[in-house]
């Protein structure tokens, strides 16, 4: 496996953020992020999609990604995903990933494909998308 002290560091870091996400504030942890800006259907989500190796975002015509969402992939013997808005439930098919993402998107922004600043009702800021 890989270096030992991440592989500890990484949870630990992650449920600091859930917390300060629950009470609506930012963890402002000085920590290496991702940003991929371009218009649309540009290639943003197939940069994501190369760094984590795996198919998962949405595609589609017109405006797929519409709001910001906490998806943390994590890498061990099993690979899954985990959601924010739907934590303790791991999602091993990455099919499954792209339609919890689509469905949870149709929850907060409506079919209509409205865009929303906000990643959820809890108030957590964007990580990824």
């Amino acid at each position: 496996m890989g270096n030992r002290g991440m592989e500890d560091l990484i949870p630990l870091v992650n449920k600091m953020q859930d917390a300060f996400s629950a009470i609506g504030q930012n963890a402002n942890l000085d920590l290496p992020q991702i940003a991929v800006v371009g218009g649309q259907s540009a290639g943003k989500s197939s940069v994501l999609e190369n760094f984590v190796g795996k198919d998962f975002l949405p595609r589609g015509s017109g405006i797929v990604t519409r709001r910001p969402l906490v998806l943390q992939l994590i890498h061990s013997p099993t690979e899954f995903a985990e959601f924010l808005h739907c934590k303790g439930k791991k999602f091993t098919d990455f099919d499954e990933v792209r339609q919890e993402i689509e469905a949870e998107t149709d929850r907060i922004t409506g079919q209509n494909k409205g865009i929303s600043l906000y990643p959820s009702t809890c108030g957590c800021t964007p990580l990824m998308c």
